[in-house]
């Protein structure tokens, strides 16, 4: 079975909601607004591997206002971002895989960039993700997300590098300023060590064990308490009879005995 950070985050999240969306398939339409700041970062992602495969993207930009601002803006922002010469290898779109306790896990890189063999203490190896929408993360945030935490395992698990010589750098290229009439790039550079190695590695061990005892007992896999945060706002609360659909429920429908026999 392939796992990515985002069924991972389900899981740990909740494991109903991990059957409900992976493995019944099940989906919610998104809103229109979502929807949008979806397609305008597809967009945005694509263009920048266009980029670097070589392909013009001048075109591209002369028809999205927005999109030629956040690329020129990114571009002066962090110039070192667009240059290639003291590095030994960068690529767009890069995947790898691993397995672990019998699940293959892949991740794929919006931009690796690599400075040496891995060969000496001094070489490095840099994760580039593109996020665009409009509110940055913090730091601690973002190190608890499983795509931080996947992200640079893999990386050491499938290279030479060791956690000190790599790191994940989150460029947010969409977000906005309120003392400057235009969106302004910002970065979060979050370094690795073996000690967050280490954790990941007992996390992932952890939470694959639990799905293996889960698939193996069958479902439905356990859902969260009935008056849990969590279901408030979930997409599946009416089907799991959780959050407001419960509250509703139980402030609407009379008891069962309550109901008077109908007559036919």
């Amino acid at each position: 079975m392939r796992l990515s950070q985002g069924q991972l985050t389900l899981l740990e999240y909740c494991p109903r909601r991990f059957q409900h969306s992976i493995l019944e398939s099940l989906s919610v339409p998104s809103s229109p607004t979502l929807l949008a700041a979806q397609q305008w970062g597809d967009r945005f992602h694509l263009l920048m591997q266009q980029r670097e495969m070589g392909l013009p993207i001048a075109p591209v930009l002369a028809h999205d206002d927005e999109l030629q601002t956040c690329v020129s803006r990114l571009q002066a922002a962090a110039p070192d971002l667009f240059d290639s010469t003291d590095e030994s290898w960068r690529q767009s779109e890069h995947e790898r895989s691993f397995v672990l306790n019998g699940y293959w896990f892949t991740v794929v890189y919006d931009l690796l960039r690599q400075w040496g063999t891995a060969s000496s203490p001094s070489d490095r190896a840099e994760i580039i993700d593109w996020k665009t929408y409009l509110k940055p993360r913090t730091a601690k945030f973002l190190r608890q997300e499983w795509q931080t935490r996947l992200y640079l395992y893999s990386l050491v698990e499938t290279t030479d590098y060791c956690p000190e010589q790599i790191s994940m750098t989150y460029w947010f290229v969409r977000v906005t300023d309120p003392a400057a009439p235009q969106p302004t790039p910002q970065k979060i550079c979050l370094p690795y060590s073996e000690q967050a190695h280490q954790a990941t590695h007992r996390q992932l061990t952890q939470l694959t064990q639990q799905l293996t005892a889960l698939l193996e007992v069958g479902m439905p896999f356990p859902q969260l308490p009935i008056d849990s945060p969590k279901c408030t706002d979930c997409p599946f609360a009416v089907r799991c009879q959780r959050g407001l659909a419960h509250s509703a429920e139980a402030e609407e429908l009379p008891a069962w005995e309550a109901i008077s026999e109908i007559a036919l």
